[in-house]
């Protein structure tokens, strides 16, 4: 509610949904229906991944299956299975990047922040370009008010992605929050 943005905004990708569908099912009272549709979903596929460690035993096939169960309870907000299964697979694949910033964007977005850091810290250790890492940081020192090291944060991000023009907007934040207002023009000139 601060304006900073989260994690889970753009985690894996956005997906959108047809509003058209959406009306259609709150104006028939179904929203709960579909809530209760997909957790059944989700609960298959959460069977079909174990099942597959069945057939696939390997430590590779292991890792592929818990990252995938973390993103599944990621987006059924089952957070504290989520880390689990991201801290399972990083046991297979401890220099894996990706998976130290979903495990870090899985924190924060349980309102972990603070946990979330050390994820993203590796992960950056791993691959210092990595954009996406530079910014859940960043994310995740504004959502502790840690709002000059957001700004560093922020700028690394554009630096390394200087097409991610929303970040603009997010820097502008954290910089007023910080009161550093010397450097609010630079950035409002975004």
């Amino acid at each position: 509610v601060d304006g900073s943005p989260r994690e889970e905004d753009d985690l894996y990708g956005g997906a959108d949904v047809e509003d058209e569908g959406i009306e259609g099912e709150v104006a028939n009272g179904g929203i709960r229906t579909m809530r209760a549709k997909t957790m059944v979903e989700m609960r298959d596929v959460e069977r079909l991944l174990l099942r597959a460690l069945e057939f696939d035993r390997t430590a590779d096939a292991a890792a592929d299956v818990y990252e995938a169960l973390g993103v599944v309870y990621n987006v059924s907000r089952d957070f504290d299975a989520a880390v689990d299964a991201f801290q399972r697979a990083i046991e297979v694949r401890p220099d894996d990047y990706e998976l130290r910033n979903k495990l870090g964007a899985t924190l924060a977005n349980s309102n972990r922040s603070d946990e979330a850091l050390p994820s993203y810290r590796v992960a950056l250790k791993l691959k210092p370009k990595y954009a996406r890492g530079w910014l859940n940081m960043a994310i995740s020192h504004s959502n502790l008010q840690n709002y000059q090291e957001a700004a560093r944060c922020y700028l690394q991000t554009l630096s390394l992605n200087p097409e991610a023009k929303h970040v603009w907007s997010y820097l502008r934040i954290a910089l007023t929050c910080s009161e550093q207002w010397d450097l609010l023009p630079l950035a409002a000139s975004q």
